[in-house]
């Protein structure tokens, strides 16, 4: 197992980033500091290419850049391997942002406001939840390839197909499973080509047949198991959605699936 937690800190109030990282300091035989930053945007390439085991999160970032329920929400739509275990840190007493913070992915919630506040409290909190957030990354590594990622993805992206009613007769239906795949990995257009260089077709019939693979499902498929299985809203003028909006549902459905 890893022998120390790394946490980075994402907090505009200099004062507050500076008692935290005091705070990790005499802690350094259980938690490094990865970085401090007062941008959402940095804070999320950041994530994406250094995945620090913990996020120190303020909420508002006014004297920073960006806003922390868009990293929130922009996190919860990138496959990461094992996810952060992140802590907001906020001055607002809104219900709804704090709600919203948590349907977003944040794992726990401290207030500065509240009665007895401190950065200790937030850095004890971290230390307790240390072996847990450890232990689960080992498991993750241990057990994730990027060979056996790339099957389990397929796997789930299938299965969810399959009880849609998405026929595996059609051409569509392999060429939409890797369209869902390349999305979830950060290719979001394109698909066609890309698939087309893959598996050495025209570009225009790969999309037409995940068009075709679609509308076929939409005029064939149990009509309870759409709207049991596909819960986005259609365009009024439409009867079933475009490929664009079909494969951005399950991109979604599979980047939850994987940071569970």
């Amino acid at each position: 197992m890893t022998n120390k937690l790394n946490v980075l800190i994402v907090e505009d109030d200099e004062n507050d980033s500076d008692a935290l990282v005091a705070e990790l300091n005499a802690n350094a035989d259980k938690l490094c500091l990865a970085g401090v930053l007062k941008s959402s945007n940095a804070a999320l390439a950041f994530i994406r290419t250094h995945n620090p085991h913990a996020v120190i999160l303020d909420l508002e970032l006014q004297d920073g850049v960006g806003d922390g329920l868009d990293l929130l929400d922009k996190l919860r739509s990138t496959i990461l391997c094992p996810k952060p275990y992140i802590i907001v840190n906020t001055n607002s007493t809104s219900k709804i942002a704090g709600k919203s913070a948590k349907k977003m992915g944040a794992d726990y919630a401290f207030a500065k406001w509240q009665k007895g506040y401190s950065p200790k409290m937030v850095i004890n909190h971290l230390l307790l939840v240390m072996s847990e957030i450890l232990g689960g990354e080992e498991e993750v590594l241990a057990t994730l390839t990027e060979d056996q990622l790339e099957n389990k993805m397929r796997d789930f992206v299938q299965d969810e197909f399959n009880k849609l009613g998405v026929s595996v007769k059609n051409k569509g239906y392999n060429y939409l499973v890797d369209a869902v795949i390349l999305a979830a990995k950060g290719e979001n257009q394109n698909w066609g080509k890309a698939i087309g260089e893959k598996t050495h077709k025209n570009e225009d019939s790969v999309t037409n047949a995940m068009k075709y693979a679609i509308k076929n499902t939409w005029n064939n498929a149990d009509i309870n198991n759409l709207q049991k299985y596909y819960t986005a809203p259609l365009r009024k003028d439409k009867a079933e959605p475009t490929v664009i909006e079909f494969v951005f549902f399950y991109k979604q459905k599979l980047i939850s699936y994987l940071n569970k």
